[in-house]
């Protein structure tokens, strides 16, 4: 294939060995295996004499005594036996096949170019071909197979999957480094272990968490007869001590794998770079982040579409719109129509100093990936000509995978299809939510400070606003709360880890309290410095249209803004409040009818508060015909429509989805609202 780029010569054949450290953590995972299915057998073990015991006893009980309670009491003694062996046992008839419904399987008949290309990646990583060949709107790759108990025991071939969002976002070279990396996996012995995992995981999370049936089984039986209660009391009983077991091999064992699974990942990436070279596999890492936020970008606004009764016919050439506009509007090189990123790239917005390892992440960090690819720095003759070139009938494949995306969507009758929506409603987006140039977008996320009129002074305007000194201030103060909020969690013990980084020093996690107590006090410095800037800058502003003889026309703007603000603290504090009050419902800790009563209660006061700021929004925008159009219907449906919570004993879980989806609406037109009267207001003193 003329396409295909070369694999680099001279490969230090040690660089595919598995490293000291994966080994060491392949042993520790077997071993934690090995103690599972010991453990396991040992409960199956324990359960058999337990039912054993039980069909003794029922017998006895039915021989030595008759009547109703005889027979009630040895088929309960019966029932608590069967039913916890039935516990035990009930994963082994159980299987998992991955979800394929948004998956196209493609032959080699209909995609020979690609075959071929994959066929010589296999050849040089030295992997088996893949099984089967599916395709998938994601901007992703990865290996996958079907697996039941009985697949720990059997050789299981593994599947390829294509993501076409990664396709749209790489060059020719970073597809083979990407594609040799899952071929990485397809060679590694310790998939083999990962099966095992897998499948221990499963039978683990079936006896812990997929019990609705077994538990709904026990309530029927218990509810026949106070004797089959006290039965079904036992049965539960011996239920939760098993679990309880198995719960903290759980956690074991996931720790663990997912120690092995950061080696794996660097061990795959070492066999993609013997093939493809180190470069095309790090460029590729660092811009898929980018990629997957284009791309979930482009589906937004997909569904925004079709509440304009419009269809995106192809969505790939909107996505590659979308990841080139985020990385010029990033001043990113564009280089062969694709953004180029690397670890320099977002240095201004990393402003945490506290670091965490994530001992249950599946993958290193891209940062680390890099660091370990740079250590053998494999150079390779690169092909930038877009990973499509290996794809047959490149749009029509494109137009098949989008219709897989509108499969379940409410589309509308006759809905408009066009291949440049995504790209147009987009850019509208943009434009609509974008303020002037010149603020450097340091009032995107800030509200307006309250100002007192009558005490300013004239002076005249500073010309030096809107400093990079300025914009970091937000950024490093963003930093200290996201560091608050880490240490907070370790200190809660939500974050179960043994220490974290602090400005480069390793810390016992008992030193986070004192940690957060340092932070905190820089973060109220540092808040009273950004209020005391924000003051600053809209005196500066407010010169400025004093300068421009527009002083009550700018006072007005920016008051209106004030009141805008003060509805959105208000909304907040209500949807926040409305929230609160279903909590109890969403974790099922509501019983008795007078409990989902005095909830619906409260509930409406609080809807009649909601509705009342929704009339507000379409009032003004009566008048100011500002919003999007999609707003509009939207608060009406949340204002006219009629909901009834509670049918019979029961929720209506529509009308309460209802509810919350109207909610977010008017959050979403109220941010809106004062995004416009932001706008409204700095466009008076634009320079």
């Amino acid at each position: 294939m003329m396409y295909y780029p070369k694999a680099p010569e001279n490969i230090d054949p040690q660089m595919t060995e598995p490293s000291p450290i994966y080994k060491a953590e392949l042993v520790k995972c077997i071993s934690v295996v090995i103690f599972f299915i010991l453990t396991y057998l040992a409960l199956i073990v324990a359960a058999t004499f337990i039912a054993l015991f039980c069909f003794k006893v029922g017998l006895f009980i039915f021989s030595a005594a008759s009547g109703t309670l005889a027979w009630l009491a040895g088929g309960g003694v019966f029932l608590i036996g069967a039913l916890i062996l039935f516990f035990v046992l009930k994963f082994v008839f159980s299987s998992y096949k991955t979800e394929r419904r948004n998956l196209i399987e493609i032959h080699e008949s209909e995609q020979p170019q690609l075959f071929d290309f994959i066929r010589k990646i296999t050849l040089e990583t030295q992997a088996p071909f893949p099984k089967k060949i599916y395709l998938s709107n994601e901007v992703n790759a990865s290996v996958f197979y079907d697996s039941s108990f009985w697949s720990m025991f059997l050789p299981v071939r593994k599947n390829l999957l294509i993501g076409l969002g990664l396709v749209n976002s790489v060059t020719l070279s970073e597809f083979k480094a990407i594609l040799a990396h899952e071929f990485g996996h397809f060679s590694q012995k310790s998939m083999k272990v990962g099966s095992y995992i897998y499948n221990a995981n499963r039978i683990i999370h079936n006896l812990l968490f997929d019990n609705g049936g077994f538990f709904r089984t026990l309530q029927n039986i218990a509810s026949v007869h106070i004797v089959l209660t006290i039965c079904m009391y036992g049965v539960v009983a011996v239920v939760r001590g098993i679990q309880q077991i198995l719960f903290a091999i759980y956690r074991l064992m996931n720790r663990q794998n997912m120690k092995l699974s950061r080696e794996m990942e660097f061990h795959a990436d070492s066999v993609a770079a013997s093939v493809a070279g180190s470069n095309p596999l790090i460029q590729s890492l660092y811009r898929l982040e980018l990629a997957e936020v284009s791309f979930s970008t482009a589906l937004s606004t997909c569904n925004l579409l079709l509440e304009e009764q419009k269809q995106e016919k192809n969505i790939y050439p909107g996505h590659h719109f979308v990841m080139k506009y985020l990385g010029k509007e990033n001043q990113l090189p564009i280089v062969h129509q694709l953004p180029q990123i690397d670890r320099n790239t977002f240095a201004d917005f990393e402003t945490s100093r506290i670091n965490v390892q994530d001992q249950w992440a599946s993958h290193p960090s891209t940062r680390d990936r890099e660091e370990a690819l740079l250590k053998w720095n494999v150079k390779a003759e690169e092909v930038y000509e877009s990973a499509w070139t290996v794809f047959t009938n490149q749009e029509a494949l494109q137009e098949m995978m989008t219709a897989k995306l509108y499969e379940g969507a409410s589309i509308p009758p006759e809905p408009r299809v066009s291949g440049s929506f995504v790209e147009n409603k987009f850019s509208e987006q943009q434009d609509h939510f974008q303020l002037p140039p010149w603020t450097k977008n340091y009032w995107d996320a800030k509200k307006f400070p309250a100002m007192n009129w009558n005490e300013l002074s004239p002076e005249s305007a500073d010309a030096a606003i809107y400093t990079p000194e300025q914009i970091q201030l937000n950024k490093k103060l963003k930093g200290l709360e996201s560091d608050i909020a880490t240490l907070e969690s370790i200190i809660r013990k939500d974050l179960q880890v043994s220490g974290f980084d602090f400005e480069g020093v390793k810390y016992m996690t008992k030193k986070a309290p004192e940690i957060l107590e340092k932070l905190e006090s820089e973060k109220s410095l540092l808040e009273a410095e950004c209020q005391t800037l924000d003051l600053k800058l809209m005196k500066n502003h407010w010169q400025k249209a004093r300068e421009k003889q527009i002083e009550p026309r700018f006072q007005q703007a920016y008051d209106e803004t004030l009141g805008v603000q003060k509805k959105q603290t208000q909304f907040q504090l209500i949807h926040q409040e409305m929230l609160d009050i279903f909590r109890p419902v969403f974790s099922g800790k509501v019983n008795e009818l007078s409990e989902v009563q005095n909830i619906i209660r409260k509930l409406g006061d609080q809807e009649l508060k909601a509705v009342a700021i929704a009339r507000e929004i379409l009032n003004w925008n009566e008048k100011a015909l500002a919003l999007k159009s999609q707003q509009t219907p939207r608060l009406t449906k949340f204002i006219n429509q009629v909901r009834i919570y509670l049918q019979g004993n029961a929720f209506n879980q529509e009308d309460i989805n209802g509810l919350f989806d109207g909610l977010n609406h008017v959050t979403d037109a109220l941010d809106e609202w004062c995004f416009i009267q932001k706008r409204k207001t700095l466009e008076l003193i634009e320079p």
